[in-house]
């Protein structure tokens, strides 16, 4: 079964969580500071080694990552492999090769579940933008025939790479935040960082422990909900957290709901019952694709790619019923009283 996730580059927030702050914290308390990036609201927590130094190197990374990556930009470097597709190879960055490295992973390792070449199908249906609506069938079809992870070709020795056929389009919308949220990482790192809570438009980096310890808590955003409600949180150290949900970014048309997630047999959103999903990852490891891809996958399938990735997941379905992975259940708290935990 091939499906593929469709995520648009403009959507909102994937994790639209945040961090339950307790009363304890470092001697001189944390410093925040936060810039507005297109796409991708971004703030940095530190509670140590908190100078302008640290926070200047991380947004610059983190605005030279998203400027890559943006495909509406005319003068980024995801825009210049599109443009020549059909016609030959474009020498790319290594922050390029890795991204699409991590998502022809995904493609592979999900049958095409998961693909960087969604580009066609996400402008046609422009979801999360003034011009959401339902295409005409043939439109689709059209687009449909533009999509497939297979024709992009990947030059590791020669740092270049090239789109088979004319008209496809990389998009790195669901990769980008969570590439960003873990070269931050790396930075703060170097910088000798030790403790502190990374928000790149919705992935969560929280890099090590708190000051005193324990473990981060953080919170899943409840579906529609006001932003900062939660469904439940989880604990963490050094870990990565993404949410993504079918609340997020949809339209209405005729009464039918339609969710920013395509599915590319049908060229239509993924309808498979999950409203949310949640990965928590290593930190050095980019949650975002892996998180899409449960959420298309469904319950059980999601479940058992959570495992196979060696990530742990918390599935919200449409019935209210939260699945988790052993791991997640260890260190998920229920707080929203209106769901339910599935049995193991």
């Amino acid at each position: 079964m091939r499906m593929t996730v469709a995520i648009s580059f403009a959507r909102a927030a994937t994790l639209l969580s945040f961090v339950l702050f307790s009363a304890c914290s470092a001697p001189s308390g944390p410093v925040t500071q936060t810039r507005e990036f297109p796409f991708a609201k971004t703030s940095l927590t530190l509670y140590d080694h908190a100078e302008d130094a640290t926070f200047a190197a991380c947004f610059d990374r983190i605005e030279t990552i998203l400027h890559k990556f943006n495909m509406h930009s005319s003068d980024s470097e995801i825009s210049a492999v599109n443009r020549a597709a059909g016609t030959g190879a474009v020498p790319v960055s290594e922050d390029l090769q890795e991204a699409l490295r991590q998502g022809l992973q995904l493609a592979s390792l999900t049958d095409g579940l998961f693909d960087p070449t969604v580009g066609p199908l996400v402008k046609l249906w422009g979801i999360g933008s003034d011009k959401a609506h339902v295409p005409a069938q043939e439109q689709i079809r059209s687009a449909l025939r533009l999509v497939g992870w297979r024709d992009v070709i990947l030059d590791e020795r020669a740092k270049t790479v090239a789109l088979r056929r004319p008209g496809m389009t990389l998009d790195f919308g669901a990769l980008l935040k969570g590439f960003a949220a873990v070269e931050t990482g790396r930075i703060l790192s170097s910088h000798g960082v030790r403790s502190a809570v990374v928000d790149v438009g919705g992935s969560i980096l929280a890099l090590g422990s708190r000051p005193d310890g324990a473990p981060w808590r953080i919170g899943i955003q409840k579906p529609d909900a006001p932003t900062g409600v939660s469904l439940g949180v989880v604990e963490v150290r050094d870990e990565v957290v993404n949410t993504s949900g079918s609340y997020e970014q949809f339209f209405v048309s005729r009464g039918r709901r339609y969710q920013h997630i395509l599915d590319p047999r049908t060229g239509y959103p993924v309808d498979d019952g999950v409203v949310s999903a949640t990965v928590i990852s290593n930190r050095l490891r980019n949650a975002d694709g892996p998180t899409l891809s449960i959420m298309a996958l469904g319950v059980e399938r999601g479940l058992a790619f959570a495992k196979q990735l060696g990530v742990d997941t918390v599935i919200l379905d449409s019935h209210r019923v939260i699945h988790m992975t052993p791991g997640a259940s260890q260190r998920f708290t229920l707080l929203d009283q209106t769901c339910s935990v599935a049995a193991p």
